[in-house]
Formats: structure tokens, C-alpha cells, sequence
């Protein structure tokens, strides 16, 4: 037996955002990497080691080299305008602070680290009353919500990163209801 997976309704997702004080560096970027984790479905680790080379502003993709996915296979995750203005946004002001290759660098210019982006993520979600988010939450909200809006076990499971379909239906079936 599984516990259910957790849901961060669009009200807490807002409240969470509102909570972070995007004046500052590190909240500002944690603040992007959470809305591309929600609009993409992919794994935190994936997301910390995205280099600036491999987001494509324009057609609204993100390139993940094998090495830094979980199954050790090229993938493309697509995001939303919405994300991509954010993106922009950050892209800019991330430039204007610090020269790095990383899109969501520590404030050592180093890639950001799964621990550390965790604890980061708990400070929020107790500081909005939102305790148990998380980015496995995100990458659980995202597949719901993609099963919801009518689309496919076989879609998600391309989309997540996933070796199988079965992976993906023991993992996220129990969205459905």
C-alpha cells in the first residue's frame, strides 16, 4: 500500500509564491525553478543542472543531456509562455549578478543542490502554511493535473522520463480519482 500523493491546490501554489521574497537572489531563483517544476513535470536534479545553452526561449523547450537524467536518456521537456516570460525575466536578472553557465546557480556560482533546494523548499512552505510541499510534489501536481486535462498514461510516462508505462501507472494511477 501507497500513501495517496500529495496535491498543492492552485490556491496554495499562489499563497506559496507570494511568500517568497523574490527581492532576494536565492528566493527569486527558487521561486522560477518551482513554477518550471510544476509547468514541466521533471525530477529537481534534472532541473538544477539545466545550463542556459540548453533552454530554447523561443520554441519553449528545455534540453536535458543524458548524463543528468535519472534514466540516462536524452529527453526534451516543453513549458508554458507564461514560463518562458519568467524565464526571460531570470535569465536577465541571474546575468546581471553573477556569470554563470548554470540557469540556477548557488550563490558560489555552482550548481544548486538537490539538499539544499529542499530545505529551501520547507523554510517557504512553512513560511506560506503550505508544510508539506516539495519538489516530488510538484512532479506529482504536474502529472494529476496532465492525467485530468485528458491526457494519456503513455504521453505522461514520455513526458516524466519514465523507462515504461508500467513505471507510470504504479507511480501516478492513483491520480485518477
Amino acid at each position: 500500500e501507497r500513501r495517496p500523493l500529495e496535491f498543492v491546490s492552485d490556491e496554495d501554489f499562489r499563497k506559496l509564491l507570494r511568500n517568497m521574497n523574490t527581492a532576494s537572489f536565492s528566493e527569486y531563483r527558487d521561486s522560477i525553478i518551482i513554477q518550471l517544476l510544476l509547468d514541466t513535470g521533471m525530477r529537481v536534479n534534472e532541473c538544477l543542472l539545466i545550463q542556459v545553452t540548453d533552454v530554447n526561449l523561443q520554441k519553449r523547450y528545455i534540453y536535458l543531456p543524458a548524463e543528468n537524467t535519472k534514466g540516462k536518456k536524452t529527453r526534451t521537456v516543453f513549458f508554458s509562455n507564461e514560463v518562458r516570460k519568467s524565464l526571460r525575466l531570470w535569465i536577465r536578472h541571474k546575468d546581471s549578478f553573477i556569470e554563470s553557465e548554470y540557469l540556477f546557480p548557488s550563490t558560489h556560482n555552482r550548481a544548486l543542490s538537490v539538499n539544499g533546494f529542499e530545505s529551501n523548499m520547507r523554510v517557504y512552505g512553512n513560511r506560506a502554511g503550505v508544510p508539506n510541499v516539495s519538489p516530488k510534489v510538484f512532479r506529482n501536481n504536474f502529472a494529476k493535473r496532465f492525467l485530468l486535462n485528458g491526457g494519456d498514461i503513455f504521453t505522461l510516462s514520455k513526458i516524466l522520463g519514465h523507462s515504461s508505462v508500467a513505471i507510470t501507472e504504479a507511480a501516478y494511477l492513483d491520480l485518477t480519482d
